[in-house]
């Protein structure tokens, strides 16, 4: 009687569900297009100075921001992958930043904008005359 306890009671464990971990842990998930869906919020401003360990940018009314970078923080130039180094001081920049369990900002992708070329003052059109 005894053994058939146990084995009903093994075969009941061997029914549940185990939970399993599949994937890598910590991995940022990103939407298509680089965008990335930890991101809690995005800032623009004026590039200042990147380190190991930190990112910081100065935004509205002078004031500056300072965030973490992590080794999966990712740059951008142009659309294409960048290093830190390839970014110069007052440069336009977005950035993608998300918090960690001690709600530290963390930088998770820094853009650099290029700012839209000027609308000519007036049509490059040869037959347009101006009203005088």
């Amino acid at each position: 009687m005894m053994f058939s306890t146990s084995l009903a009671l093994v075969l009941l464990l061997f029914q549940v569900p185990y939970p399993r971990n599949v994937g890598p842990r910590n991995q940022i998930p990103s939407a298509p297009g680089g965008a990335n869906t930890d991101a809690v919020a995005t800032f623009s401003g004026t590039f200042k100075i990147v380190d190991k360990k930190f990112l910081t940018i100065e935004v509205e009314e002078g004031q500056t921001m300072r965030m973490y970078v992590t080794g999966s923080t990712k740059f951008f130039r142009d659309g294409k992958p960048a290093k830190a180094s390839d970014f110069h001081t007052d440069e336009s920049v977005t950035v993608d930043a998300s918090r960690d369990a001690r709600l530290n900002l963390m930088a998770v992708r820094v853009e650099h904008l290029t700012k839209p070329a000027k609308a000519p003052d007036h049509p490059s059109d040869p037959d347009h005359k101006s009203d005088q």
